[in-house]
């Protein structure tokens, strides 16, 4: 019988290492990731391990080639699964390569997947419980709306660095804010185009996470007030995500699509409830 094929971005990474090794046990992967040589180490390790790797494609996922490469790789007739947990964070860049990563390319990406749904398709992407947490502004919303306008990056930024007041060193964040809460609004309005096609499409929210870049944003005041908000009174690890997204991704959550899941140990309840204690 044909395995589901699962593709899953940002599979070098600590959220997606974790999910390939969970989702690859019953699928067949497609992996992808920006940073080649350790790619090609992890690909080889699954495969050393008995998973099966169809394909394993560096580069840039906002790129043709990459596009090209993953589509020719996950076609079929089989439902697919989409683990998208590729994403750019303050900690590793300015604003306008993670409003690149965050969102242009995941548009692209779904975009490009769109064709290849069948019926029982599915796809988490990974949000952030930032986007929870910072206010919609309709003039940043309606230009989030529409990253791959030509324009797009231009006129975003001028939003950003006005939200920073001229604090550049706020630029990165403010960036990673409105681009996750971008993601929340593309699943719900792709869920609207999926649902006829048969297919899903939800997102997951972390919270402090201890994969690499998690460990790097925790190194921050605005990471270390994330992870002690937490009422668990413990970070996550990238096991917690990769099994929500397990389930989302699953038949077990047929009826689930359009929405978001929250892993945060409980940080943005924290976060609201103080905020409302102070207003």
């Amino acid at each position: 019988m044909a395995r589901r094929k699962a593709l899953i971005t940002g599979a070098a990474g600590g959220m997606g290492r974790a999910c390939a090794r969970l989702l690859g046990t019953t699928q067949d992967l497609v992996l992808t990731d920006a940073a080649a040589p350790a790619l090609e180490r992890f690909a080889e390790e699954l495969r050393a391990e008995g998973y099966t790797v169809l394909g394993a494609h560096a580069g840039d996922l906002g790129s043709d080639a990459v596009l090209t490469a993953i589509t020719a790789d996950i076609a079929g007739n089989e439902p697919l699964t989409l683990i998208h947990t590729a994403g750019l964070s303050p900690s590793l860049a300015g604003a306008a390569p993670i409003m690149a990563v965050n969102l242009i390319a995941t548009v692209k990406l779904l975009d490009a997947i769109e064709p290849l749904l069948r019926p029982g398709s599915a796809a988490v992407l990974i949000a952030s419980s930032a986007g929870h947490l910072i206010p919609e502004i309709p003039a940043a919303l309606a230009l989030l709306a529409a990253p791959l306008a030509p324009d797009f990056l231009e006129k975003i930024g001028q939003i950003i660095t006005g939200m920073s007041q001229g604090d550049a060193a706020k630029e990165g964040g403010i960036s990673y804010s409105l681009s996750k809460q971008a993601v929340l609004k593309l699943v719900q309005t792709r869920a609207l185009v999926w649902g006829p096609l048969g297919a899903r499409i939800t997102s997951i929210s972390p919270g402090m996470i201890l994969t690499p870049m998690g460990r790097k944003e925790a190194a921050t005041p605005g990471g270390a007030a994330m992870q002690n908000a937490a009422p668990l009174g413990r970070p996550g690890v990238a096991a917690d995500i990769a099994l929500a997204a397990q389930y989302l991704a699953s038949d077990a959550a047929s009826f689930i699509t359009g929405t978001d899941l929250l892993v945060d140990g409980g940080s943005v309840a924290a976060f609201r409830q103080g905020a409302a204690r102070i207003g």
